[in-house]
């Protein structure tokens, strides 16, 4: 039978479009201001940049049949929020288009079972920036002094990386001797470039006679290092502070499950859809990562127990995370059906005939709006804290998900499981709870609330508290996700 409905839900689809499209125009207009994103400039895909690489060890005489080929996207976060901090966006984008290349394709060759292998990295735009040959300590090679060496890498510096040797200002020496060789490392500062108090540099490893590495960073101050740190520190007792108090809930939703399962008042088979949905998309998720997982994999192990070894984490991860998904329904879903039995029940609209009802299409409705609605809210609330001083790195505009085969199921994850978690332990279970436990349904509220908002307190931005006071006023705003739409939506509408 067709959904019949009435004037007055006919009148809030209509608010909720023009919710949904008054946010939608804040958002457009406005999210870039809001939340930049670093410039990057991708001339080259990874696909693309892999023949530069090959090129560059063909020219050095080094053949790779019979090595595994594995490639990821890679910069130094460190480099990049030192150079947010101390540069600004704005020149941090003009630095890495010119003399500090941070983005780069990592390419790795190797065989398993053998130390010997090969990195290079190339910039979006086909520029080599990086190359390492790790070689056997045992492996024969020349004993050149220090002189003889720098010689080997100032050559490689003109000749091959086309630099002016006259902009960098040699810095110093390290020599190591290996059982049959003399390997050195020189680094140079370049002149040309002004960081402040952190410089560019530039290192080039000579083993016996070959130059067997190139790097280019960024030397940022130790003293900015502690300082950030100390900063940092905040976020990180901020966050410790909400983890002792989820800790203290989950306890009691501990609690609460056993007596409910004694009284066999748990909806096991719900629960266990829930659970089995979240390891099946944690599994396949991880089963699609393996290609960047990879790149991390240590020739001192023998391939095989590497791909053993990674399958069985992901399923003893993805059965710790349906387990959990399972505790979080089966210990909330009673306590939320016993404080809110004149709203939606969860057990009655996880069925088909649940989904095909009005109150289950209003929900809907109203969650769209609240989706764009949160959109403009995040948007507009974050171009009030930057003007008022507050700082968030900026965006990377890509991930190495895009490069796997279904990238998509990350964003299922990603979505279902905090729409669950967060739904059923700081909605279902932890306002009911705490309202009983302070006798004050607001102080439930707000104490709930600011527990999960505080839960993203580990995140980068500044000060330390702004994600919790950004996700708090979120949420005191309106619920979001699909289980609170649900409430919000039965405000209006009663289930039928």
């Amino acid at each position: 039978m067709p959904i019949r409905l009435t004037h007055r839900e006919y009148r809030i689809i209509a608010a909720g479009v023009l919710v949904a499209s008054v946010s939608l125009g804040i958002g457009v207009k406005y999210f870039w201001r809001a939340f930049p994103e670093a410039a990057i400039d991708f001339r080259l895909t990874r696909e693309q940049s892999a023949p530069v690489a090959r090129k560059f060890l063909a020219d050095r005489g080094i053949r790779l049949e019979g090595y595994r080929q594995t490639s990821i996207f890679n910069y130094s976060d460190e480099t990049k929020v030192y150079l947010e901090r101390t540069q600004g966006l704005e020149r941090m984008n003009g630095l890495t288009r010119g003399p500090v290349r941070l983005w780069r394709w990592s390419h790795r060759w190797f065989k398993p079972r053998q130390k010997e292998e090969f990195r290079v990295e190339v910039t979006p735009a086909g520029e080599v920036v990086g190359y390492d040959h790790e070689i056997e300590e045992a492996a024969p090679g020349a004993g050149l002094d220090p002189a003889a060496a720098r010689g080997i890498a100032e050559k490689f510096l003109r000749d091959v990386t086309k630099r002016d040797l006259t902009d960098l200002e040699f810095l110093e020496t390290e020599t190591e001797k290996r059982p049959a060789r003399t390997d050195h490392l020189f680094t140079w500062k370049q002149r040309s470039v002004d960081l402040g108090e952190g410089s560019l540099r530039v290192e080039v490893e000579v083993d016996g006679n070959e130059v067997a590495g190139y790097r280019e960073y960024v030397k940022i101050p130790e003293q900015w290092s502690r300082d950030y740190e100390k900063l940092r520190s905040r976020n990180d007792s901020a966050q410790v502070v909400a983890e002792v108090l989820l800790v203290l809930l989950s306890m009691a939703m501990l609690i609460i499950l056993v007596r409910r399962l004694r009284d066999r008042d748990v909806p096991a088979r719900l629960a266990a859809w829930f659970g089995l949905v979240t390891s099946l998309l944690y599994f396949l998720g991880q089963l699609n990562d393996f290609s960047v997982a990879e790149f991390t994999y240590r020739t001192t192990d023998s391939y095989s127990s590497f791909v053993a070894g990674y399958l069985q984490r992901s399923v003893l991860a993805a059965l710790g995370a349906g387990a959990w998904v399972f505790f979080l329904v089966g210990s909330s879903e009673p306590v939320y059906r016993e404080n809110f039995g004149k709203l939606i029940s969860i057990r009655r609209y996880m069925s088909w005939k649940g989904l095909r009802t009005r109150s289950f299409f209003m929900a809907y409705v109203v969650g769209l709006a609240l989706t764009f609605f949160f959109f403009a809210y995040q948007t507009i609330f974050y171009l009030a804290a930057n003007k008022l001083g507050a700082w968030a790195p900026a965006d990377v505009n890509y991930s190495d998900l895009l490069n796997t085969r279904i990238p998509w199921v990350w964003v299922l994850f990603g979505g279902f499981l905090p729409a669950v978690s967060e739904e059923m332990q700081f909605r279902a279970f932890a306002v009911p709870f705490l309202k009983k436990i302070l006798r004050s349904g607001t102080a439930g509220l707000v104490l709930a609330a600011f527990i999960w908002s505080f839960l993203h307190s580990a995140y980068p931005n500044q000060p330390f508290y702004i994600r919790g006071v950004e996700v708090g006023l979120g949420d005191h705003a309106g619920p979001s996700g699909c289980g609170a739409c649900c409430l919000l939506a039965n405000g209006h509408v009663r289930a039928r």
